[in-house]
């Protein structure tokens, strides 16, 4: 008799382990099959954790030395680390005083600079906004949650495809819109970088 022998082999690659979205925020439920009673979403809550940041702790948003002091103002999102980098914040809105129209809001992102992370920094995009947003708040602004507590419109960096003289912004105020404007407009913005992350450094 011929013995067949066959080989194991591992698989091409793992998924991801951050390919969820997050949980949304809201914790009352309102019925069955509503987004609290089913609570999908990774993490443990919106602002928790499921498992350990470099840092060693479960928190969500931390400053860029893992703690909550946030003496530069930047707030390191741990829900987007993929091991290697990690999405931050510049928490104030931009321009502290006034507004900028769109370009200048991208060309001022593009050479900000704080503490020793003098370079890196965009306009937010869209989706990134988004991310931020705590639906589970019970003010009508989303984004009114420590560490950010903003309040206010603010530019993204994301061009209204239908009309590309317009760009789309997020309205954080008495309520929570996204809508579409010339870039000529005068409106806040956010700036954010991808920091990489070796150990508990950050560059």
């Amino acid at each position: 008799m011929n013995e067949i022998y066959i080989k194991a082999t591992a698989p091409a690659s793992s998924p991801l382990t951050t390919a969820k979205l997050m949980k949304t925020g809201q914790t009352t439920s309102y019925r069955t099959g509503d987004d609290p009673n089913l609570a999908t979403g990774r993490a443990t809550s919106f602002s928790i954790l499921a498992a350990n940041n470099p840092f060693g702790n479960t928190n969500r948003f931390t400053d860029e030395l893992g703690g909550s002091t946030y003496t530069n103002n930047i707030v390191i999102d741990w829900s987007t680390y993929d091991g290697s980098t990690v999405l931050g914040w510049y928490r104030l809105k931009r321009p502290a005083t006034g507004s900028y129209t769109w370009n200048q809001a991208i060309d001022n992102a593009l050479t900000f600079t704080i503490g020793t992370f003098t370079s890196g920094w965009k306009l937010a995009n869209m989706m990134e906004y988004l991310s931020l947003v705590n639906w589970g708040n019970t003010p009508a602004n989303k984004i009114n949650y420590a560490p950010f507590s903003l309040v206010g419109d603010f530019w993204s960096s994301t061009t209204d495809a239908n009309n590309t003289a317009n760009a789309f912004y997020l309205i954080n105020s008495t309520t929570l819109h996204v809508f579409t404007t010339g870039k000529t407009a005068g409106i806040n913005s956010l700036f954010n970088r991808v920091f990489t992350v070796s150990g508990t450094t950050l560059s």
